[in-house]
C-alpha cells in the first residue's frame, strides 16, 4: 500500500489539474501491480466520467464500492453519474446510502437526494427532503432554487416566486433561478414578466427556452413583437419545433391565418427529411383543421421520409378526421396492433357503423393505459351504441355531474366579467380548441395575482371538494371514482369568450380527470325554448356521423359550475348574439 501513495498522489494531481491521460496512466498502472484498491478504483472512475466514458465509469465505480461498500463519497460520485445518465432510481439509491453513511454534514448528497426525488415526481418528499437540507444550510441556494422548481410542480406558484426571490437574493446570476422566476411571473400573469425573461438574457442566460417565454411574455402583454421573435427564432433554428408551433399559434389568434404554417415551408425547404419537423407540420395544420392540406403534405413528403409507424399513425389520424375513410383505413392497416392506433382505429370503426369492434379495440388500449381519456371517452360512445349496460356505470351514474351556483353577487360577477375581457387580447380563436367565433385566453387564468380571480380560485376550490365529497364511492376500476378520496389540483385553467353565434364544438380534454365551465357573464335574452348557449354532455363529435343525443345539458346561468368527468364529450349550443363569457379548468390528482 505505501508504494502506491506516491502514484496514486500523482494521479490526483493530474487530475485535479485537467491532465487526465496522465491520471488515467498513472491510477490503471497502479491497479495493475497492486490490486483493486477503492480510492483508486474510485478516482479512476471520476477520470473516465470526465472523458466522457460513462460505461468505464460505472463499471469503476462498482469496483470501488466492492471494495468500500460503506463510502458515502464513492455513493455521492457514482449517484452523480446515474442522474447525468437518467438512471434516476439507481441514483436515489446511492443518494440515500450517501447520506445514511456520511450523515447531516453530506450536504451535497441530501441536496441531489431532493433534486432526484423531483425528477421521479415525488414531490411532497423532494419538498420535505430540501426543507431539511435549508435547516442546517439556509443559505444554500441552489436548494432554494430547486425548492422552488417543486412548488412550482406541485401547482403553489406563490411559494415558488418567493422561493426563487430568496435563492436571487443569495445568489442573483443564477441562470436556473433566473429563468424559473420569469416563468412563474408568466404563469401569475405578473406585469413584469417580459422584464425577467430580458433579465434571463442580459445575465447570458438566454437559451432556447428562455427565448421562448420571452416571446410568451410579449404576446400577453399585447406586444407583436412576440411573433416576430419567434419568426427570427425558427429562421435561425428551423428544427425548433416548440416554436413553430407557438409562432402556427401567435398567428393564428392575431387573424393571421394566411401565414400559420409559412415558417415550416420555409423549414422544410432546408430539411425535407426532417420527420419531426413534418409530423409538427402535419399536426399544426389538423389543428386548424385543413385536414386536406395536411393530407396532400403526407403525401408530398413521403418520397423524402422513412416507411415508420409515426408516419402512417399521424395519417390515419388526420385521415379520420377528414372523414376519408379510405385513406384511414389503408394507414391503420399499417399500424396494426400498435398500441397508439387504438384510438384512430376505434374512431374510424365508429364513424364506419362497427361500435363493437370500436370497444374491442378500446378494451385493449386501456388495458395497458387505463388514463387513456380518448379512449374512455370512445368507449363511453361505443357502449352506449351497443347498449353495453357498462355505460350507466361510466357515465349514468348519479353524481357524475353537477351544477352548482356559487352565490356570486352581481358585483363580484360585473369585476370579473371586466378584469377577464382585459385579458382577451387575441383576435380569433386558437388552433386546436373547441370555441368558435370567440377567444381564448393564455396561461393558468386561476393562477394569476389579480383580487378577483384569486377569490374566485377559492370559491371554486369549495365547490370541487364538495363535489368530490358527494361521488358515489370510490372504485379502482373507474377513471373519476378511483380519484374520489385523492386530493385534487388545478392542471389548467382559461377564460373563453364567445360572440355572435359562438359556441363550441364537441370535445373531451385529455389532460384533465374532471372538467368545468364556470359562466361569468351571457346575452341578454337567451332563447331557453331553442337552449341558446346550453352546455350538451354526451353529444359525440360530428365527424363521427352518430345519431346520438347529449346524456344531459345544462343551462348556463352567470354564476354557475358544471363539474362532469373529462372523458364525456361535451360542446354548446350557438346562440343569436351577444357576449357569453366563461372561466374553465381542468382538475387532476
Amino acid at each position: 500500500m505505501s508504494n502506491s501513495l506516491p502514484l496514486l498522489a500523482r494521479a490526483e494531481a493530474a487530475f485535479r489539474a485537467g491532465r487526465l491521460e496522465d491520471a488515467d496512466r498513472d491510477l490503471t498502472q497502479l491497479i495493475a501491480t497492486q490490486g483493486e484498491q477503492p480510492a483508486a478504483c474510485h478516482l479512476l472512475a471520476l477520470v473516465a466520467r470526465r472523458r466522457g466514458d460513462a460505461a468505464r465509469a460505472d463499471a469503476l465505480f462498482r469496483r470501488a464500492l466492492a471494495g468500500a461498500p460503506r463510502d458515502a463519497q464513492v455513493h455521492n460520485n457514482y449517484a452523480n453519474l446515474l442522474l447525468d445518465s437518467g438512471a434516476l432510481h439507481r441514483a436515489l439509491d446511492h443518494y440515500e446510502a450517501a447520506v445514511r453513511f456520511g450523515g447531516a454534514a453530506f450536504v451535497e448528497a441530501r441536496y441531489h437526494r431532493a433534486v432526484v426525488l423531483h425528477r421521479l415526481g415525488r414531490q411532497a418528499e423532494a419538498l420535505a427532503a430540501l426543507d431539511d437540507v435549508l435547516r442546517t444550510h439556509p443559505d444554500h441556494a441552489a436548494a432554494h432554487s430547486q425548492r422552488a422548481i417543486v412548488l412550482r410542480a406541485m401547482g403553489r406558484l406563490d411559494d415558488a416566486a418567493a422561493a426563487f426571490d430568496r435563492a436571487l437574493a443569495l445568489q442573483p446570476t443564477r441562470a436556473v433561478s433566473l429563468y424559473g422566476r420569469a416563468r412563474v411571473a408568466l404563469e401569475r400573469g405578473e406585469a413584469d414578466a417580459a422584464a425577467l425573461f430580458q433579465r434571463c438574457i442580459a445575465a447570458g442566460a438566454g437559451d432556447r427556452d428562455v427565448l421562448l417565454g420571452l416571446a410568451n411574455a410579449l404576446e400577453a402583454e399585447g406586444d407583436p413583437k412576440g411573433a416576430a421573435l419567434l419568426a427570427n427564432a425558427v429562421a435561425q433554428f428551423p428544427d425548433w419545433i416548440e416554436a413553430q408551433e407557438e409562432l402556427a399559434r401567435m398567428r393564428s389568434e392575431a387573424g393571421e391565418g394566411a401565414l400559420l404554417t409559412t415558417g415550416y415551408r420555409a423549414a422544410l425547404t432546408q430539411r425535407p427529411r426532417d420527420l419531426a419537423l413534418h409530423l409538427s407540420h402535419w399536426r399544426t395544420l389538423a389543428r386548424a383543421e385543413r385536414h386536406s392540406e395536411a393530407l396532400a403534405a403526407i403525401a408530398a413528403a413521403r418520397a423524402d421520409l422513412p416507411d415508420t409507424p409515426e408516419l402512417w399513425l399521424a395519417e390515419a389520424t388526420i385521415a379520420v378526421e377528414a372523414r376519408d375513410g379510405a385513406r384511414a383505413d389503408a394507414a391503420l392497416a399499417r399500424v396494426a396492433g400498435h398500441s397508439e392506433a387504438a384510438v384512430p382505429a376505434a374512431r374510424r370503426a365508429l364513424a364506419a357503423g362497427d361500435p363493437t369492434r370500436a370497444a374491442s379495440l378500446l378494451d385493449e388500449r386501456l388495458a395497458t393505459a387505463p388514463d387513456d381519456v380518448a379512449a374512455w371517452a370512445y368507449r363511453d360512445l361505443a357502449w352506449r351504441l351497443t347498449g353495453d349496460a357498462r355505460h350507466a356505470w361510466l357515465s349514468g351514474q348519479a353524481g357524475l355531474i353537477a351544477a352548482i351556483d356559487l352565490e356570486l353577487s352581481a358585483t363580484t360577477l360585473d369585476e370579473l366579467a371586466t378584469l377577464l375581457r382585459s385579458l382577451h387580447r387575441a383576435r380569433a380563436h386558437p388552433i386546436g380548441q373547441s370555441l368558435r367565433t370567440g377567444t381564448q385566453t393564455r396561461g393558468r387564468l386561476l393562477e394569476r395575482t389579480e383580487p378577483a380571480l384569486r377569490a374566485l380560485r377559492a370559491r371554486l376550490h369549495e365547490a370541487i371538494a364538495a363535489h368530490l365529497a358527494a361521488l358515489p364511492p370510490r372504485d379502482a376500476a373507474h377513471p373519476l371514482l378511483r380519484y374520489r378520496d385523492a386530493t385534487p389540483k388545478l392542471a389548467g385553467s382559461w377564460s373563453v369568450r364567445l360572440t355572435d353565434a359562438g359556441f363550441h364544438v364537441s370535445h373531451i380534454h385529455t389532460a384533465g380527470v374532471l372538467s368545468s365551465a364556470m359562466y361569468v357573464a351571457l346575452p341578454d335574452g337567451l332563447d331557453e325554448g331553442d337552449r341558446e348557449g346550453w352546455l350538451e354532455l354526451g353529444c359525440p363529435p360530428d365527424a363521427l356521423g352518430l345519431a346520438l343525443e347529449p346524456l344531459t345539458t345544462i343551462a348556463p346561468r352567470p354564476g354557475r359550475l358544471a363539474l362532469f368527468p373529462s372523458y364525456l364529450f361535451h360542446g354548446t349550443r350557438p346562440f343569436a348574439r351577444g357576449e357569453r363569457l366563461s372561466v374553465a379548468f381542468d382538475v387532476v390528482f
